[in-house]
């Protein structure tokens, strides 16, 4: 067995995206002026604080907007992903759009980082089996769109028919890699512990134990989270935004910087090596 899955690896990406990419905003007039992008200036100062090497999935339409940014992360050994190019759920588009939003995007990125494989990650983790595919037939080292949760009515449940799985969260099928999401088992139930959203409103010992429990266990965690998470922006929504829209974008967001040191800092004290996806 490969030494890579022997350690114990921690990966962790943030989806680099506006917060009016955001699923629940979709259908709400927003204004594109309001920016949440200083909370990955905010991500980067912790990961360089802590010497941790990260993985960045951008949306394609903002490449232009944050290019010296990516041109200095590659530069810096981070890796730079797709994560669609307008933050369209993979399985809304047919098998032609899908593929030309992944072409334009890499197109994109080509421009800035040229000579590179890449891996996606599906907005919404929206991906099934034949977009999958897409994104073999193109040549993608890794996609990590896969996680099991199936209450959640973004979410598909992605098919891995034929893959093998090399150890718990990771699948390959002739050098492509699926990587899960990381989720814990309780009481009957498949909880996400690894992203912003769960950080923010699991209640903090209950997450902080699941995680714990979930660390001790398993030798491979994959965490994920959005600027506007750690965001320092306080401008106000649409006047028309849901509650349940409200809630969803601001709780706990306060807390998220000290929150994400927490894990980083434990898994360093559990001996988790950092790496990024296309290193491990």
């Amino acid at each position: 067995m490969a030494k890579e899955y022997i350690n114990k690896i921690a990966v962790i990406s943030i989806d680099v995206e506006e917060w009016y990419h955001l699923e629940y905003f979709k259908d709400i007039e927003t204004n594109k002026k309001l920016s949440v992008l200083d909370g990955l200036d905010n991500f980067i100062s912790i990961i360089d604080k802590y010497d941790v090497k990260a993985t960045f999935f951008v949306v394609g339409e903002l490449i232009n907007t944050i290019k010296n940014k990516l041109i200095i992360l590659n530069k810096n050994h981070h890796e730079i992903g797709v994560h669609s190019y307008k933050h369209t759920r993979p399985v809304e588009m047919d098998l032609i759009e899908f593929k030309n939003d992944v072409l334009n995007t890499v197109k994109k990125l080509n421009q800035i980082i040229p000579n590179k494989r890449y891996g996606y990650r599906a907005p919404c983790f929206a991906m099934d089996r034949e977009r999958l595919d897409v994104l073999r037939s193109l040549d993608f080292n890794y996609d990590s769109s896969k996680i099991n949760q199936k209450k959640h009515p973004l979410y598909v449940n992605l098919n891995l028919r034929g893959f093998k799985k090399t150890q718990n969260f990771i699948y390959e099928k002739e050098n492509f890699r699926e990587f899960e999401i990381s989720t814990i088992q309780f009481l009957g139930l498949s909880i996400p512990i690894s992203g912003g959203g769960y950080l923010r409103i699991i209640p903090w010992p209950i997450y902080f134990w699941l995680f714990k429990k979930f660390i001790k266990k398993e030798k491979f965690f994959n965490f994920y989270i959005h600027p506007f998470e750690l965001s320092n922006s306080n401008f106000k929504l649409p006047p028309n935004t849901p509650l349940l829209t409200r809630l969803r974008y601001s709780y706990g967001r306060n807390k998220v910087t000290s929150r994400l040191e927490k894990l980083i800092k434990e898994l360093k004290k559990n001996n988790f090596e950092f790496k990024t996806f296309d290193k491990v």
